[in-house]
């Protein structure tokens, strides 16, 4: 007699066999392109303020997108052959970049036409994603959490399509408790289940300084791991390794390279 995990192994092989037999009609019948942000606030950001702020993936002539789209790439064809939507992306320790990795994978995600994206600040010892776009919020996710705000109205649109953030606002002391909390549980259980394109990535503080991630690790399917080029010693980065190892890694990012990578001119 067949287990249950062994049902649902067969039921997702089943699903990504039937995915893979689509038609060239149905998959560009799965673009996403009518989109209306009816109850999503929209703040349409100059492109000069993203190139300033470090976010360039949605520029393809800048040479410094390319790693971004081809870590998308991989990212996507994980998510899609494992049946996953959500993404934990942590690092060692401060200053690795993780946010700025976060806000640039996500620009690349939402130029693919039949994904959607949403970036949610989960840092909340310090949450910065909002900083990249250049713009206060007026509602962030400690505000839903101490039931002063609703899911939408947190929710803002860069003047991005296909794009979405959930920011942070201010600092939450109780850090911990909070990602661990039913509360939380549910919120990520609504987000993941809400939209079958969406690709959804929590910015989550550095993991060697708090349990944060640890705690809420397991509301995600999956997680990256941002390394801060000679910065982040073996032995951070082989603990921050084990500390993610209750989900699927898909891959570290190496960070702040200062040896500049060969380019195909074309």
């Amino acid at each position: 007699m067949a287990s249950i995990d062994d049902v649902v192994k067969q039921a997702k092989k089943a699903k990504r066999k039937s995915r893979n037999k689509k038609s060239a009609a149905e998959i560009n019948s799965d673009k996403v392109t009518d989109i209306s942000y009816s109850k999503t606030r929209i703040i349409n950001v100059d492109n000069e303020i993203l190139t300033n702020n470090r976010v360039i993936a949605q520029n393809k002539e800048d040479p410094r997108s390319t790693p971004f789209h081809m870590l998308r790439t991989k990212v996507l064809r994980e998510l899609r052959d494992n049946d996953w939507n959500s993404i934990a992306i942590s690092a060692p320790t401060p200053g690795a970049g993780k946010s700025l990795v976060t806000v640039n994978l996500a620009m690349s995600i939402a130029m693919e036409t039949n994904q959607t994206v949403l970036i949610v600040d989960m840092d909340l010892r310090k949450p910065s994603i909002h900083k990249y776009f250049s713009f206060e919020p007026e509602y962030g996710l400690q505000d839903f959490i101490d039931g002063n705000a609703s899911v939408e109205d947190i929710m803002i649109n860069p003047g991005i399509d296909r794009l979405v953030i959930m920011p942070g606002r201010k600092r939450v002391l109780n850090s911990s408790e909070q990602l661990s909390s039913p509360m939380l549980r549910t919120l990520t259980e609504e987000l993941k289940n809400k939209y079958e394109s969406r690709v959804i990535l929590y910015d989550l503080p550095p993991l060697l300084v708090s349990d944060d991630v640890m705690a809420f690790l397991p509301n995600v399917d999956s997680s990256l791991l941002v390394i801060e080029s000679g910065q982040n010693t073996k032995e951070e980065i082989e603990a921050s390794i084990a500390m993610l190892e209750q989900k699927p890694l898909l891959g570290t990012i190496l960070n702040k390279e200062l040896k500049a990578p060969k380019l195909y001119i074309y």
